[in-house]
């Protein structure tokens, strides 16, 4: 697993990259309270539990970006193992059974349509603010951790190196996308972007 620091806040934040799409799962980990928060879940589920015994601590949160089958693959299994709650936004939660046809076995994971735009989840001390960006899929999520004057935004499929994600499947919609791209150019300077996809 990657990782990098938020010196002082005790916090890490680890990216693993996995699957054929390259799909990234970030983990946020506040290591003085002991809690972290999964953004997606495309990965399998024993390297996300691996990163949590090493770091010693619990898994309270799976924040989706989105509902494709390549960013919830491991949500059921994640989710059974550690108690924690999956969370999306409710447009997405209304798309997952379609989208989990796309290449999912058996049912759809358990989601929970909790993220509306300006959303805050808890991560131990720590705070993620969801900001809905629809355009990739009608309910995509961007969520935003801010500490030491630094912004880490993660974006799943709105924004990637140099790119910036398909409206051409269900849910798609390509002025949504432009309305999205526009309010995230609003944003500090010194936001790093952690896309959904990448090496």
């Amino acid at each position: 697993m990657g990782e990098g620091s938020l010196g002082e806040y005790g916090a890490l934040v680890g990216r693993v990259c996995c699957g054929p799409l390259r799909s990234l799962c970030y983990l946020v980990v506040d290591l003085r309270e002991g809690e972290a928060a999964l953004v997606d879940a495309g990965c399998p589920a024993e390297e996300v539990l691996g990163a949590l015994d090493e770091l010693g601590v619990e898994l309270r949160l799976i924040l989706l970006t989105h509902t494709h089958f390549d960013h919830v693959a491991g949500v059921e299994e994640i989710r059974r193992l550690t108690g924690a709650r999956a969370v999306a936004h409710r447009a997405d939660v209304e798309m997952l059974p379609r989208y989990w046809g796309w290449g999912g076995v058996g049912d759809p994971p358990e989601v929970e349509p909790a993220v509306e735009d300006g959303s805050e989840f808890a991560v131990g001390r720590l705070r993620v603010r969801a900001l809905h960006t629809p355009g990739h899929t009608p309910g995509s999520v961007c969520y935003l951790l801010e500490a030491e004057g630094l912004g880490l935004l993660f974006t799943g499929d709105t924004v990637f190196a140099g790119a910036v994600g398909r409206t051409d499947f269900a849910g798609g919609d390509e002025r949504a996308m432009r309305e999205s791209l526009r309010r995230l150019l609003r944003l500090p300077d010194r936001t790093v972007i952690l896309p959904g996809h990448g090496s």
